[in-house]
């Protein structure tokens, strides 16, 4: 992990590189579309980009190929790094709304679980839990089966497996709420919490989380990679398996097979025990963790724009799309163009000054605030028999929001398989909890073909907003079927044109 160490954080402390041919294109972008939703392409239409290995100069290939990720190029800088915790309102306004990595130190040094969380504690208070397990190269294909933490703690030194999976409510009692996240207006949105424990030596895939995160080392040490969501076309997100997971080797990069990876400029951070990174949403990055013990907590919380503050509040207004743009760009199912996209659009938003919150609360322990779960056995637990809409710090009208337009009738937000509820002004459309038809995949399916359909159609932030969730981690085969969808819609609607003329015209 050199490449990760190449510069130190007392020499470089700056995000965000720029020259000038760079800036007079977003000027020249920013004059042409004054609503921030931009073309990644024309902005980066000044600067010399590779699309085959035979476009790349000698020096990257010989510095690059087969190399870690990030041997081509030093990095851009390492992540802002604060020698202390700060304020939520500090931590909000200055990093979380301007999508800004930065590495806080020390939160978790006199956190109960940095002193309690040996091997024998773990297999003697907690030794009974089933945790999920992954392999150290993170193979999503081969998943090994979950075991008890008893058992992981008595093999994991000499195995292939680490473990991750939900913080159990049971271990939220030795983690202290980090500081930067005690606040009304950020707990609200908090989805879920997860715990990697590994014997070290392990490597994430290059991937990106839709959530924001804060990624804290209990025990160990991580280098990270981060790359903007603006080189998604370059990692090669539209051309995975499953996509919001590249299929590039960050252990030994191939040029021959990614060329484009030539372009990728990156940020890096180094992690101690302790230390912690917030990582913002749609951000690529890699993870690897140092020889030896590790332990780490990642918290996410869901952040959309119009829940930060920023001055466009409004309800989203969809222009159609005329048919010389959709023949200019004919990417409404690339996962690469919507996180171009939407970077873009979170940079071209300037907040207001209601970007920072007032974060009234006192200091609470994680077990104090609402964790969703996928796991039945814990639900019960964690909600005391409460449903989650009697939860008093649930916004149900914020989560419950359709961000497409919904003065366009045409919109998603009409759409019985995309509705989670009654939207505003629908005038009673079936949600699928109201009787939609169908399992929850099959219905899940249509919304997403519905989508993409519309979005081939209007211009609209919805768009923006959702597809990037929407398109993560689906598979090739999900993919296909989704295309399949079409054809067939697109099959139906001409049988039902040449009906309609034969009946029209009888002979």
């Amino acid at each position: 992990m050199a490449v990760l160490r190449t510069i130190s954080a007392a020499l470089v402390l700056v995000l965000v590189i720029s020259t000038t041919s760079i800036e007079a294109t977003e000027q020249q972008c920013d004059a042409e579309q004054a609503d921030g939703l931009c073309s990644a392409a024309r902005r980066d239409s000044g600067v010399t980009r590779y699309e085959s290995f035979d476009d790349i100069p000698a020096d990257i290939v010989e510095r690059g190929q087969l190399k870690e990720l990030g041997s081509h190029r030093d990095p851009d800088a390492e992540v802002d790094v604060l020698p202390y915790m700060i304020s939520p309102e500090d931590f909000y306004e200055h990093y979380v709304v301007r999508h800004r990595p930065v590495v806080i130190k020390n939160v978790a040094k006199h956190w109960p679980a940095s002193r309690l969380w040996t091997d024998e504690y773990l297999k003697e208070t907690y030794g009974d839990i089933r945790m999920n397990m992954e392999t150290r190269n993170d193979d999503k294909w081969n998943i090994p089966p979950s075991r008890k933490v008893g058992s992981f703690v008595d093999a994991y030194q000499k195995s292939n497996i680490y473990m991750v999976d939900e913080l159990p409510p049971l271990m939220r009692k030795d983690v202290v709420m980090p500081l930067c996240l005690r606040c009304d207006e950020i707990a609200q949105k908090f989805f879920v919490s997860y715990f990697w424990m590994s014997n070290g030596g392990t490597a994430s895939k290059l991937h990106i989380d839709t959530d924001e995160n804060l990624l804290t080392v209990i025990h160990g040490n991580k280098d990270i990679v981060l790359i903007s969501p603006k080189y998604s076309r370059d990692v090669y997100a539209d051309e995975a398996r499953m996509l919001g997971v590249s299929e590039v080797n960050v252990s030994a990069v191939d040029l021959h097979k990614f060329p484009r990876i030539a372009n990728v400029r990156y940020l890096t951070a180094h992690l101690k025990a302790g230390d912690a990174l917030y990582l913002p949403q749609m951000w690529w990055h890699y993870v690897y963790s140092g020889k030896g013990r590790q332990q780490a907590i990642a918290m996410w919380w869901k952040s959309i724009p119009f829940q930060k503050g920023f001055a466009m509040r409004s309800a989203s207004t969809s222009r159609l799309r005329t048919e010389a743009e959709k023949a200019q760009d004919n990417r409404t199912t690339s996962l690469a163009r919507w996180l171009e996209e939407y970077i873009w659009w979170i940079e071209d938003i300037r907040p207001d000054a209601d970007a920072r919150p007032k974060c009234e609360n006192q200091i609470k322990l994680m077990a104090d605030y609402p964790f969703e779960t996928d796991k039945e056995q814990w639900r019960e637990e964690l909600t005391q028999g409460r449903a989650v809409t009697d939860d008093p710090t649930v916004d149900m009208e914020e989560a419950n929001r359709c961000y497409f337009d919904m003065k366009n009738m045409e919109s998603p937000c009409y759409f019985p398989a995309c509705t989670g509820g009654d939207p505003e002004g629908a005038g009673g459309e079936k949600s699928m909890a109201e009787g939609e038809e169908g399992d929850e995949e099959v219905v899940d399916m249509k919304c997403v073909r519905f989508i993409l359909d519309y979005c081939e159609n209007y211009e609209d932030r919805g768009c923006v907003i959702e597809l990037p969730q929407h398109l993560n981690k689906k598979s090739n085969d999900e993919m296909e079927q989704l295309e399949a969808m079409k054809k067939l819609t697109a099959k139906k609607m001409l049988l039902a044109r040449k009906e309609g003329l034969e009946n029209k015209n009888p002979v």
